[in-house]
C-alpha cells in the first residue's frame, strides 16, 4: 500500500524503482521526500490497520532527518522547541546529528562514529575473550576460540557496517610476537595454524 501510495519517496540514481519503504518482518522504514505529508501515510497506515485488525504503535516511531545539515538543523530545532514538525507525529523520538540508528542490525545516520556502532559489540567481543583467558588455553584452544568467537560474534555486523583493527587474542596482546600472523593464518600443510583471517573475511564480505 505505502509503494502504491501518492508519497514521493526518494528517486536514487541508477535504480529503477522509487524508494518509498523497506519492510521486514514487524519493521518499517518508510523514506519521506521534503514536500511528503505525513498525512498521507498515516491515512495508509490507518487504512491498513483496520483491514488487518492490528494496532500501530506511533509511540515506537523514530524519525531520522536527513540530507543538508541546515535541513536536518531546522527540523530537529523546530522539533525539540514545539514537539512536533508539519503533520508528524508529536513527542516521538528525533535521531540527533551523528547519532547512530539502529535499523535491521545496520546503523545510519550522518557522520556516525564506528567507534560508537562497534564499542558494544567489542565489549561484548572482549568479555568473552577474558573468560577464556582464565583458563590455560591451548594454542588449539585459542584457535578454536578465534573461530568460533571473534569470528562469529562480529560477522554479521561487519557484512553491514564494516570492522575495524582486532585485537591480537592468540598471543596475549604481546607487542612482540614469536610468529607473524599472516603465516599462522595458513593453511596446516604450509606451515601454518590455520587462523581464521579476519582482514581476507571482511574482504570477502565486502565483496558480496
Amino acid at each position: 500500500m505505502i509503494r502504491k501510495s501518492n508519497l514521493r519517496g526518494f528517486n536514487i540514481l541508477g535504480t529503477v524503482e522509487t524508494l518509498k519503504a523497506t519492510l521486514f518482518a514487524d519493521n518499517t522504514t518508510v523514506y519521506l521526500s521534503e514536500d511528503n505529508d505525513f498525512g498521507t501515510l498515516q491515512a495508509v497506515l490507518d487504512t491498513w490497520c483496520s483491514a488487518v485488525k492490528a494496532k500501530f504503535n506511533i509511540k515506537k516511531t523514530g524519525i531520522i532527518p536527513i540530507g543538508q545539515l541546515e535541513y536536518y538543523e531546522r527540523v530537529a530545532k523546530t522539533y525539540q522547541a514545539t514537539g512536533h514538525w508539519k503533520n508528524y507525529p508529536q513527542n516521538v523520538h528525533i535521531a540527533k546529528e551523528a547519532e547512530p540508528v539502529r535499523i535491521l542490525g545496520t546503523f545510519f545516520r550522518n557522520d556516525v562514529s564506528e567507534a560508537a556502532v562497534w564499542t558494544p559489540k567489542i565489549n561484548k567481543l572482549v568479555s568473552a575473550i577474558e573468560k577464556w583467558k582464565v583458563g590455560r588455553t591451548t594454542l588449539e584452544g585459542k584457535r578454536h576460540v578465534s573461530q568460533m568467537m571473534i569470528g562469529g560474534m562480529t560477522q554479521f555486523l561487519t557484512d553491514v557496517q564494516w570492522m575495524p583493527a582486532p585485537r591480537n587474542y592468540l598471543w596475549d596482546d604481546k607487542h612482540n610476537i614469536p610468529v607473524s600472523m599472516a603465516h599462522m593464518c595458513n593453511p596446516f600443510m604450509m606451515g601454518g595454524f590455520n587462523i581464521l583471517d579476519l582482514k581476507t573475511q571482511n574482504e570477502a564480505i565486502d565483496v558480496m
